[in-house]
């Protein structure tokens, strides 16, 4: 049966170009078997440059996700506004061919037989090189001759349309020696199509090093970052004739004139903004906007360059496009009668760029034999619905829809948010500008303060565009949770397990961030800002957020978003259950009164926003990989930190400032028994919860108030207070649902009384509109989602069942971590940890 899945707006895109789509496709519980085999089509024409591969299962084992890939070409589309696309599943009757594999695998090359007759060499020892008879991709360092580049992971899968092989897909990882003990590792992917050997795929670059963080200051010019003049890709080969268009001009080099297109800045009027310091705290970016020009005469000049460049290949011409172009400056291309090069990081012509310690870069390239844009899905309502993968998504507007407009809309927008402070640059460009925190100084021009995805705005953004359809919403959580996966996840393995992988915090609160970047913690900022002003440190369980990143790799299928999340969580891990290490257990006794970190010798979790984010966490994972290990440590987790039969005055929930953040925890719950009602299990750990969550959300119903309605014992009595107070109605939405019908009366009052107090504070504060507010709402003003996702799997008991009696032993806990002690482990946790003993002891 024909199922419409989803559509492409076209109406404002160049019709005579062809589109690349990339989009994951949800399915409902049962509907699909895991061996269905699927055709995709386009306004009812089947698309034959096109994919579909299962990317997750429902625990009956149908489909959960798909992701479909492909190329349409919208000529044939002309006519239309818009194109629908519709999933068809293969009859089982029709007759199926033994296909003969275009794939030739030879030790260090494959050779990929296209439909028109060419083939294309894929180089297995070197990253993104490809071959024609008339010219060659590669991957090149520029001003570095790499002392080695040795491979250590490659695969490919070839992917069958309409019982044809239509695509190859391939992912390769490079370690690649620069000296002096640096290293960079090269990872792409690439999904290559055999009808015309277009090319779409991603290179990323990666510092693996762990920084030096002394006194915990993260701040640019770190002894084991890299100085790169440009990382680029370069097309080579005879009479290349390669073209460059810009703003309808077309440039040509010959022989003899070589071209050069830099783009030095982001052209607008605020491009010396002190967000693009280096690490001397100074901005030496030399110029406005871009440059063409060829030896000693200038061509053009301008803002944003937005170069289309072409090469040919015996008769055939060849577009060559490195995604967001000038929003990733400095950027170059360099055309001559035989040579492209693209830069995909840094700029010949620009000052060295410093890539730091654990952190990546990501470009995502095309190589077509037409002029090719990007397409993005948008997923049918109707059928987003009825698969019920997101369950708090409502099915309604709610009255704070036309507030968290203003994030796509005004003056107060996050585009324009982007221009206040220049957020552009390889480094900057994605990223959410912190508006709020310019509170104590409302008079500088410029206070450059970095959100790294506190409270998750990715997942909010992606939530607004699944309920609106409006292409802003997507456009800013596709830029943001690229930025987010590349620059401030800490990709290293080589700092201490608390570090190592981690999610860095937004840069510090009220200060401006200076030479932190976006490490948090400067050695050019005051002390003691605030009261507990931490002043130092690194990545910390109180930030920890995966859902946007799972939720944007299941929409899109971005590999790094993916691999992001899965490092975060496997770090926020480790925060809390140590590295199995015995140095590691001896810290975690240490630390174990410590707020905020598990106390290992009682077994209890804090009840606060770290652990809330570390059940999520685990539960992404879960929805990534399909492990019932990560749903058993969530039930693990919820039991060793509330209980059906807590003490609210031991508690004191009353204390805000040292609370508030429980709610955070009791949506992870509300999610956890979500869960667990989808996959029918009404078991001991789903009724644990279910009574622990009516427990507190009765005493919520009895005793929560708005909490600007006492602004004397806060310290900063903000709409981050309102903002927050939308949790609660999420949690007393979802736990209505379990109560008694007097209980049920009681939560639904208060949940309106508090609602109606937080719309009517935001909505007439200049403060709604800042960057952590909108990030509040985004996420959580849609409680009415909360209200339907409850599908109870039986009548919960009126008696409380009784709070855990194991007890943790000191002893049992630190004799565990002997068991299995292993001296050259321990070795590299002691060096992790105390870096100055690796003068002796050898590095990790």
């Amino acid at each position: 049966m024909t199922q419409t899945v989803g559509t492409i707006q076209i109406a404002s895109l160049a019709k005579e170009k062809r589109g690349h789509f990339k989009t994951g496709i949800p399915c409902p519980k049962g509907m699909l078997p895991a061996v269905t085999q699927l055709r995709l089509a386009a306004n009812g024409t089947l698309l034959s440059d096109a994919f579909i591969k299962t990317s997750q299962l429902w625990p009956d084992g149908s489909i959960k996700w798909l992701l479909c890939e492909g190329l349409i070409d919208l000529q044939q589309h002309s006519a239309s506004e818009e194109i629908v696309l519709t999933l068809d599943p293969v009859e089982n009757g029709s007759p199926s061919t033994t296909l003969t594999s275009p794939v030739t695998n030879n030790d260090d090359v494959l050779l990929l037989s296209l439909s028109n007759d060419k083939t294309l060499t894929i180089n297995k020892t070197r990253p993104f090189e490809f071959a024609t008879k008339h010219f060659s991709s590669s991957f090149d360092i520029v001003d570095i001759t790499p002392q080695s580049i040795t491979p250590f992971a490659f695969s490919y899968a070839l992917h069958c349309n309409n019982n044809e092989y239509s695509a190859l897909t391939v992912e390769q990882k490079y370690e690649i020696s620069l000296g002096s003990d640096k290293k960079l590792i090269v990872e792409t992917e690439a999904s290559i199509f055999l009808s015309t050997g277009t090319v779409c795929g991603h290179v990323t670059m990666r510092n693996p090093s762990a920084a030096s963080h002394p006194n915990g200051k993260w701040d640019l010019g770190d002894p084991n970052s890299i100085y790169l003049k440009e990382c680029c890709i370069s097309f080579t080969g005879k009479s290349l004739e390669p073209t460059l268009t810009l703003n309808s001009d077309v440039f040509s080099s010959s022989e003899h004139e070589e071209l050069t297109l830099h783009q030095a800045s982001s052209g607008y009027q605020n491009w010396q903004s002190p967000v693009h310091v280096n690490k001397d705290n100074v901005n030496s970016l030399p110029f406005r906007g871009f440059k063409l020009y060829q030896p000693n005469q200038l061509l053009l000049s301008g803002d944003q360059a937005q170069p289309q460049i072409t090469i040919s290949d015996s008769g055939s011409t060849f577009s060559i496009h490195v995604d967001k172009f000038w929003q990733n400056f400095p950027s170059s291309a360099q055309l001559s009668a035989n040579i492209l090069s693209v830069s995909l990081l840094g700029s010949r012509h620009s000052e060295n760029t410093e890539l730091q310690p654990g952190e990546q870069k990501t470009r995502c390239i095309s190589i077509a034999p037409f002029e090719m844009q990007s397409l993005q899905v948008v997923i049918d309502s109707a059928w987003l619905k009825n698969a019920s993968v997101l369950p708090f998504l409502p099915s309604k507007s709610c009255e704070f829809d036309s507030l968290i407009k203003n994030g796509i809309e005004g003056p107060s927008s996050f585009f324009q948010k982007r221009l206040d402070i220049d957020e552009f640059g390889w480094r900057h460009f994605g990223e959410l500008y912190a508006d709020h925190e310019k509170a104590l100084a409302p008079d500088e021009p410029f206070f450059v303060s970095h959100y790294n995805n506190q409270y998750d705005p990715i997942f909010g953004m992606l939530t607004q565009w699944l309920l609106s359809g409006d292409f802003r919403w997507f456009e800013l959580a596709d830029d943001l949770a690229k930025h987010v996966a590349d620059i401030d996840v800490y990709h290293t393995s080589d700092d201490k397990p608390e570090y190592s992988g981690g999610l860095f915090w937004h840069t510090d609160h009220y200060v401006q961030a200076y030479t932190a970047s976006h490490r948090t913690y400067s050695k050019h900022q005051p002390s003691g800002v605030y009261d507990d002003h931490a002043g130092g440190g690194g990545p910390g369980g109180q930030h920890c957020y995966t859902n946007g990143l799972t939720l944007h790799h299941l929409l899109t299928g971005y590999t790094p978003s993916r691999d992001a999340a899965l490092s975060i969580t496997q770090w926020v891990t480790n925060y809390y259950e140590g590295d199995g290490t015995f140095v590691g257990a001896l810290l975690a006794f240490k630390n174990s009164d410590i707020p905020g970190v598990k106390n290992v010798k009682t077994g209890k979790y804090p009840l606060d926003r770290g652990t809330g984010n570390y059940l999520q966490a685990r539960l992404d994972r879960y929805e990534l990989q399909g492990c019932d290990s990560d749903i058993e440590a969530a039930s693990y987790i919820i039991k060793h930190t509330v209980s059906p039969t807590d003490d609210f005055d031991q508690l004191q929930l009353d204390n805000v400032e040292a609370t508030w953040f429980y709610t955070v925890f009791l949506q992870a719950v509300c999610r956890f028994i979500s869960l667990k009602e989808q996959r029918d299990e009404c078991d001991s750990s789903y009724q644990y919860a279910v009574d622990a969550l009516t427990h507190y959300a009765n005493w919520m119903a009895m005793n929560e108030y708005a909490y600007l309605d006492k602004p004397d014992i806060l310290e900063f009595p903000n709409q981050t207070w309102s903002g927050q107070d939308l949790r609660k109605l999420c949690v007393l939405h979802f736990a209505s649902n379990y109560l008694t019908e007097t209980q049920r009366k009681l939560a639904e009052e208060k949940a309106e009384q508090l609602a109606e107090a937080i719309y009517q504070r935001l909505d007439t504060s200049i403060e709604t509109s800042t960057t952590r507010v909108l990030c509040l709402m985004m996420q959580n003003a849609h409680y009415s989602g909360y209200k339907q996702a409850a599908h109870p799997l039986l009548s919960t008991s009126t008696q409380k069942r009784q709070a855990l009696t194991e007890k943790s032993s000191s002893l049992s806990f630190l004799l565990s971590h002997l068991i299995d002690l292993s001296p050259s482990r321990e070795r590299k946790q002691i060096v992790k940890r105390f870096p100055q003993l690796q003068k002796w002891l050898g590095k990790p």
